[in-house]
């Protein structure tokens, strides 16, 4: 990092500084080979760490003065010496080559220098990209957090309405069907409760929380003391806002049904919630070990309860099944519907 930081330093000097610096380098190079008299067969050997630390700690254009001094200065240290005149032919190529050799390794190190900038450039735009990405992430989830925050207030006052009007009702049946209309909303504000942001900017429900927590607050407002436990065994996959209002809705009733009509007379019992991926659809089961249907083969679940699952299983664009468990006591509610466009193969942690 200090290496880095020092050579950007010394790259932002003005023209004169560098060239002078480069001048400097060859003279050191020049007193080196001078004051090592076993190495004055061998002048090329001090040149090129002067050319190479000129190009690297400034410039190319640097690096091509130290190129031409320092061969300036072997041709006066070659035979016949003081001249500019070399006489013997494999000097006159080591010259040569040393002169090309170090021009390349001027302009190499200059391209590598270029190509180091950009990288970093390239990796500054990247982590700006990056924060403006999730800036921009957390903006959304913010702007999810009070949506569904105002929304919650807003459902909130509808279900204390519809409650109060369910007290000051004398009608039993009226009261019942005031009480269900309340638990339906209550589902869609679990729903929004647990929006989260998905990928680009679509709304998920983690289906494992959701349907855990839904059957969680079931039971404890309709199995009070009677002996019913309701399992949940749900896979944690991302479900888009729409269908899990469905699937939400899908649950209540069926939860709700068999929690009221599959045993009577203080019976026990379990009523398990399955929600699994199945390929490139999900498998949503509501099963009781209850009475079951009755002997005409009708469901439990009737009247606007009924017509509502079926009609959440079609806007999900599934398949609805409501039939005795294999022979067993108990009944089973099974919908198939497929993943949304574009979410296939993705699943939640």
């Amino acid at each position: 990092m200090w290496n880095f930081i020092i050579r950007q330093m010394l790259r932002q000097w003005p023209a004169w500084a560098s060239y002078a610096a480069a001048l400097l380098l060859v003279g050191a190079a020049f007193a080196g080979h001078r004051v090592w008299p076993e190495m004055q067969a061998y002048p090329f050997f001090f040149y090129f760490p002067a050319v190479f630390l000129a190009a690297v700690l400034f410039n190319h254009g640097s690096g091509f003065l130290a190129t031409a001094l320092a061969a300036g200065l072997v041709t006066l240290q070659l035979e016949p010496r003081h001249s500019f005149w070399i006489a013997l032919s494999r000097d006159q190529l080591a010259w040569l080559t040393f002169v090309i050799v170090s021009l390349l390794l001027a302009g190499l190190v200059e391209e590598m220098r270029k190509t180091l900038h950009g990288a970093q450039a390239a990796e500054h735009i990247a982590r700006a990209a990056e924060l403006q990405a999730r800036t921009a992430e957390e903006q959304k989830d913010l702007f999810l957090r009070e949506a569904v925050h105002r929304f919650k207030n807003d459902i909130t006052i509808v279900v204390s309405l519809l409650r109060m009007q369910e007290r000051r009702l004398g009608d039993s049946e009226a009261k019942a069907m005031l009480a269900n209309t309340s638990n339906r909303v209550e589902v869609m504000a679990r729903v929004h409760d647990r929006l989260r942001i998905g990928r680009g900017t679509a709304a998920e429900v983690n289906t494992q929380e959701f349907i855990k927590g839904l059957c969680a607050d079931l039971q404890a407002s309709l199995v009070d003391l009677r002996p019913v436990n309701v399992e949940v065994a749900a896979e944690p996959h991302p479900l888009p806002h729409e269908q899990a209002v469905a699937v939400g809705l899908i649950i209540n009733e069926a939860v709700t049904n068999a929690l009221k009509y599959a045993f009577p007379d203080d019976r026990t019992g379990t009523v398990t919630v399955s929600f699994q991926r199945r390929g490139e659809a999900f498998l949503l089961r509501v099963k009781d070990d209850g009475i079951g249907i009755d002997t005409a083969g009708v469901p439990r679940v009737g009247g606007v309860g009924r017509r509502l699952v079926h009609s959440m299983a079609q806007q999900l664009d599934g398949s609805l099944a409501v039939e005795p468990d294999e022979g067993r006591p108990g009944t089973v509610v099974t919908v198939i519907f497929p993943q949304a466009l574009g979410r296939a193969g993705t699943s939640g942690a």
